[in-house]
């Protein structure tokens, strides 16, 4: 039987939390599974609800103000015991299979150190999506290289990943200054320390819609804008340790994150850095309409300027 420590933060997380939580003891397998709440200073009544539902494997710890869902996990990290962990915020959910199949891929493959399943992601907007699509392959599989899949199919979020909690704790955890990609960085990190797995089910569902609406989707969106950096900063724990034969495949995945740092550099008003970036990146962006066009206009100070305003204008309309 496998023991998971299940690290969830919770920021006003009253309308989903409870369907998270269920999801979590409802897994199929008789694992022995410890659950960790870490709640950032909510202001709701998320803890009452937690409180209710009485489950004896809970333990709850409190931030003493809003540090971001970074702190919140390094600290459920710092305090977890199982063999393998995971990541799963307070309006996301399981499958009944998820620690099944991923628990038994980490023990059937010991040099492993990560694997992630297939996602279903409901937006705030109604529209729902499944990740990656086409899957990378068509049975559970031990990557030969993480950041060549990674660059071509986006498959890792989080929610979807068990990892050793060995290498979790080697990694130092999430950097707590990153409001965005905070995420990404660390599956990046996490992927020097060996080879992850992939399972083509879709296990792990994204549905913070309802939470998204009740808090306000731009003041949400403002404050990850505002931490974004340059590519070159959020890459620095990686590079340091990034094996030499991955190097071209981990510049094709840092492109497809350095397009999204861009975009909320953009978006917060720092037109010049979030330019550099698209410059230094762009021939290695994933080939889709909007990256070429953010390629061209970045050509022209001016004509990226006029690129920013409507691309502005435009989210704050949504």
């Amino acid at each position: 039987m496998s023991s998971v420590s299940v690290i969830i933060p919770t920021f006003n997380a009253a309308p989903l939390i409870e369907r998270t939580l269920r999801s979590v003891i409802s897994q199929n397998g008789g694992h022995d599974i410890e659950i960790i709440i870490v709640d950032d200073a909510s202001t709701d009544n998320t803890l009452d609800v937690i409180a209710s539902l009485a489950i004896p494997s809970i333990k709850i710890l409190k931030q003493d103000g809003n540090h971001g869902p970074a702190a919140a996990r390094n600290r459920g990290l710092s305090e977890a015991t199982g063999e393998f962990m995971a990541f799963l915020d307070g309006d996301d959910f399981w499958e009944p299979e998820f620690l099944n199949q991923t628990t038994e891929f980490l023990e059937n493959h010991p040099q492993a150190v990560a694997v992630s399943v297939m996602q279903r992601h409901k937006t705030f907007n109604g529209k729902e999506s499944v990740l990656p699509d086409p899957p990378p392959a068509r049975q559970a599989v031990q990557l030969d290289d993480f950041y060549d899949t990674w660059a071509k199919y986006n498959h890792v979020c989080t929610g979807s990943a068990l990892i050793r909690t060995a290498v979790a704790k080697a990694t130092g955890g999430q950097r707590e200054d990153f409001r965005v990609c905070e995420d990404l960085e660390f599956w990046a990190l996490v992927a020097t320390y060996g080879p992850w797995g992939f399972i083509p089910e879709i296990l792990f569902t994204s549905d913070g819609g309802l939470i998204t609406k009740k808090h306000g989707w731009l003041a949400k969106a403002r404050k990850r804008w505002a931490s974004a950096v340059p590519i070159d900063i959020w890459s620095q724990r990686i590079v340091q340790r990034l094996p030499q034969g991955m190097k071209d495949s981990f510049a094709r995945a840092q492109a497809r994150i350095a397009r999204g740092m861009a975009y909320s550099m953009l978006l917060d008003g720092r037109y010049e850095a979030a330019r550099q970036d698209v410059l230094k990146c762009s021939a290695l962006f994933p080939k889709n309409r909007l990256n070429s066009v953010f390629a061209i206009c970045s050509r022209s100070r001016c004509l990226w300027f006029l690129f920013a305003t409507i691309l502005r204008i435009r989210e704050h309309l949504r």
